[in-house]
């Protein structure tokens, strides 16, 4: 019995001992699995990293560098090839992520698309009823269709100021009889399409490159390029005995919302799509010269929006450019991607 039960346990010994190897065995097995999975994943979402560093590097109208590799929690990716369309709004890109051992390799072609954009249907368009518009001073406002040199295009003219009623209309004119100079095709009219801008609001503030929410005096400021429009939001709250100054030369491209007292006290020369939001909002062009808007002014606000527009300067204050509304409405940003083709 003695000599059995030994034999029993040596063979019991053995069993247990080859019944934990093969466990040894299975969790390494089970550890180098998940470690490879590791590191192919790892590599796949550096991959899609250079995707998007790609696309966001386009969203600020520039080119991304191709065969550069930037390193990343320890691995690397890179943009390994990339063609643009004439037009630039189809894109074909390769991109490689790499860690450890693992590469991952990603193909795709993707399209460009603008987001929605407020119409403009003048040089000013009015999408509030019961407006008090007040002119000051002697500013012009002309719905001829511009470049942004200044030059006419012989095409595609708009009214000077388009409403949403007839009697705003009327008031319109009336502010204009004996002051400032509207012109357009015609100088006033009712349109009933001008998109309400107020919903692209949160957009524009979520997204603007320049942020000005306090009162204060602001001396020259340069926003953007024709190349690179931008979005930049004022907004100094709701009394108006509080202001936004800007003292000096103002020179912008894109987009420009205002809410509040705003004025331009320097000369100012703006491309691209004006926002007013009508509540309590006076924006003051104190500046002579050069037209202060060359694109659209859109005021919205709910009923009995005040707007004072004043200027001194006998040239335009506002003149209707096709052209530099397209500038803005294609501000990288504001544009998504529509995927055509997506190869791992």
């Amino acid at each position: 019995m003695g000599r059995t039960a030994v034999l029993l346990v040596l063979g019991l010994g053995m069993a247990m001992g080859f019944i934990g190897l093969q466990i040894f065995k299975s969790g390494e097995a089970a550890s180098a699995t998940q470690y490879a999975y590791l590191k192919y994943m790892n590599a796949r979402n550096l991959a899609r990293a250079a995707v998007h560093t790609a696309l966001r590097t386009y969203d600020r109208n520039q080119i991304p560098a191709t065969g550069v590799a930037t390193s990343l929690g320890g691995g690397s990716f890179e943009l390994t090839s990339l063609v643009s369309s004439t037009d630039g709004d189809t894109l074909r890109m390769a991109t490689r992520g790499t860690y450890a051992e693992s590469t991952y390799a990603i193909r795709l072609r993707l399209f460009r698309t603008t987001r929605p954009f407020p119409t403009v249907n003048g040089a000013i368009s009015i999408r509030a009823k019961g407006v008090n518009f007040t002119v000051k001073g002697n500013p012009t406002v002309d719905g001829h269709n511009y470049d942004t040199t200044g030059t006419r295009t012989g095409s595609g003219d708009l009214p000077g100021v388009s409403t949403m009623d007839g009697t705003d209309s009327a008031s319109v004119k009336q502010a204009f009889a004996t002051k400032g100079i509207l012109d357009g095709t015609p100088p006033v009219d009712v349109d009933t399409t001008t998109v309400d801008p107020l919903k692209f609001l949160d957009i524009y503030r979520n997204n603007a490159d320049f942020v000005y929410n306090t009162t204060g005096v602001f001396p020259g400021q340069t926003w953007g390029t024709p190349a690179s429009p931008v979005i930049v939001y004022c907004n100094p709250g709701d009394d108006t005995s509080f202001a936004i100054k800007f003292t000096g030369g103002v020179t912008g491209y894109g987009i420009l919302v205002v809410r509040g007292n705003v004025q331009f006290n320097g000369n100012l020369s703006f491309r691209g799509l004006v926002v007013v939001d009508g509540f309590n909002t006076t924006v003051t062009f104190n500046a002579g010269g050069t037209p202060a808007v060359t694109g659209g002014i859109i005021i919205a606000g709910n009923k009995d929006a005040a707007i004072t527009l004043n200027g001194t300067g006998a040239a335009a204050k506002c003149v209707y450019s096709s052209q530099a509304l397209r500038q803005a409405m294609n501000i990288g940003k504001l544009r998504y991607y529509t995927i055509l083709d997506w190869y791992e």
